[in-house]
């Protein structure tokens, strides 16, 4: 399993939302599998744009503990 400090240097940074808040896109394989609900605890959203292709967005401002913690939601 890979680490937040590899999945956070693997996003790519989205345009900002439309309240000014960052975007983080990440590619499907990137994730374990999950469910719906657990995607959604985690702070997960499927990216439904055409330019990088199937994936997931978190809004985050501090991506390292937001992946922690998607991880440890997705775990357990």
């Amino acid at each position: 399993m890979r680490t937040p400090k590899e999945l956070a240097e693997s996003a790519i940074r989205l345009p900002l939302d439309v309240n000014g808040n960052p975007r983080y896109y990440f590619p499907i394989f990137v994730w374990p599998s999950m469910t719906d609900k657990q995607r959604s605890k985690a702070g997960l959203v499927r990216y439904r744009g055409k330019q990088f292709g199937a994936g997931y967005v978190m809004q985050s401002y501090a991506l390292e503990g937001d992946i922690a913690h998607a991880l440890k939601v997705i775990g357990g």
